[in-house]
């Protein structure tokens, strides 16, 4: 069982460097010919077809921002908060697992979990109004921004390489570890063909010493905090993925996170444009209703590294604590009009956040300095991360159908990158093994480029 990498070497570059007038997008500074780097596709002619951005209609949207008073109900089931149990359990099993967590890429989740992130409800809808389904980017009139792999590695903590999360493994071991889990759920619902709940799975397993407790917790994390697709209940799909974690397996759930919020962030959107149709909440028959299984709560994290207006005062943290330490228990900063906050926020949008030195913390190994680098089998994990972060893709969710397209060439200030007009993507979404073949394609071109986390991006005069 080799874990995937992502590393292998063919023909694709993913930035390109090209001499160019770039103007600065928030400036009234004059067009300066100099050399600037792109990420792939761009617009490769004049004759080329612009894209369309699928601009907003403003039918589609409230006429006022008071999204309380909208006929609308949203379930956010997949934004959990820890409960005190939850919390102890982890300090049970941390001495001797967290060696496991580290290998297996989900250390800084699992602590994440322990967080509590107060909902600010017309954020999370303002920013649904702006997302653009077709691109899975929110269009602002200042412009285009998304919530990328990079924001569930570094909010989330979830890897972005290592095995699929439809992987299941192929080793006896795993398989009888699957069956133990199997049996035991068996076990808890006795002769009944009834869901067991979360908190029947904890109290049964927490602090037992069961040879396969470690996989049972990572079970309830996974489906607690990672996929909830079944509300309040402990879900068997994710057994192998539990299993393959518990033994240092590195699984790509960044990218699987990343669908699901894609998925969710159109759902919200439509059942929005569906409100508008309704006068008012009065009656429930009369109400547009949406739950959504997400971990919606990195939506927020994301505006609040980079909308100041809407950033609360973030904590104080230490060297090792997750970059979402910085959020625990904030109280929101509410304004009277989100919606105006958002179409206004252009000069002072936080591009990149996480390229900022906070609190005397490291910067990650691809925020550090400008160089190109070697692409070979040899290639650190960050910078195959970081690879990935910049290259158009599919990605691969849990559940049928959860599959979404991935587009940073359309949002290249995020990583330090100079943005062009980006050209059309061709989807690879025929299957799941399809998808992931797309997502994880070889990195390829000689060398890839790494910005300083100094540089101040810019757009071609062209776009």
């Amino acid at each position: 069982m080799v874990e995937p990498t992502g590393n292998e070497i063919e023909n694709e570059t993913v930035v390109e460097e090209r001499e160019e007038l770039m103007v600065s997008p928030f400036a009234n500074g004059k067009p300066c010919l100099r050399t600037a780097h792109f990420l792939k596709p761009t617009l490769s002619s004049i004759h080329e077809p612009i894209p369309d951005l699928f601009p907003l209609s403003p039918s589609s949207l409230h006429d006022s921002f008071c999204p309380e008073q909208w006929p609308l109900k949203v379930s956010f089931t997949g934004w959990s908060n820890p409960k005190k149990a939850w919390v102890f359990w982890i300090d049970i099993l941390r001495p001797v697992y967290q060696p496991i967590w580290e290998k297996a890429g989900i250390f800084e989740a699992i602590m994440s979990s322990t967080y509590s992130t107060k909902r600010y409800y017309n954020l999370v809808i303002g920013l649904a109004e702006k997302w653009n389904p077709g691109t899975n980017t929110f269009i602002f009139p200042w412009g285009e921004t998304t919530i990328s792999l990079e924001n569930v590695l570094i909010l989330g903590g979830y890897s972005v390489v290592g095995f699929p999360v439809t992987f299941s493994g192929d080793s006896q071991e795993l398989r009888e570890a699957q069956d133990k889990l199997v049996t035991e759920h068996k076990n808890i619902r006795g002769d009944t063909w009834r869901k067991i709940f979360l908190t029947e799975w904890m109290d049964y397993f927490i602090g037992s010493g069961r040879d396969i407790e470690h996989e049972a917790f990572l079970s309830w994390w996974f489906t607690r905090f990672v996929f909830q697709d079944s509300v309040g209940f402990i879900c068997k799909s994710v057994f192998p993925i539990a299993c393959l974690l518990a033994r240092g397996q590195v699984v790509a759930l960044g990218p699987a996170v990343l669908a699901s919020i894609y998925r969710d962030l159109t759902l919200l959107k439509e059942t929005i444009a569906d409100s508008t149709k309704y006068k008012s909440a009065e009656f429930d028959d009369c109400v547009s209703k949406v739950t959504l299984c997400s971990p919606m709560k990195l939506v927020q994290l994301w505006a609040w590294e980079r909308f100041p207006a809407l950033q609360p005062k973030p904590n104080v943290i230490q060297e090792f604590d997750p970059r979402s330490a910085r959020w625990n228990s904030v109280k929101f900063v509410k304004v009277e009009n989100v919606r105006m906050v958002l179409d206004s926020a252009g000069d002072t949008f936080g591009w990149r956040p996480y390229a900022k030195v906070v609190n005397n913390r490291q910067c990650l190994e691809f925020y550090e300095k400008e160089e190109w680098v070697s692409i070979d089998r040899n290639l650190i994990k960050e910078l195959v991360s970081f690879a990935l972060f910049l290259r158009p893709s599919e990605l691969v969710g849990l559940g049928p159908g959860c599959i979404q397209q991935y587009l940073p060439h359309r949002v290249t200030m995020q990583f330090g990158i100079d943005q062009d007009v980006p050209s059309h993507v061709a989807r690879s979404n025929k299957s799941p093994e399809i998808a992931w073949n797309n997502y994880l394609r070889p990195i390829n071109g000689g060398k890839l480029y790494i910005p300083s986390r100094f540089f101040g991006s810019a757009v071609t005069v062209r776009y």
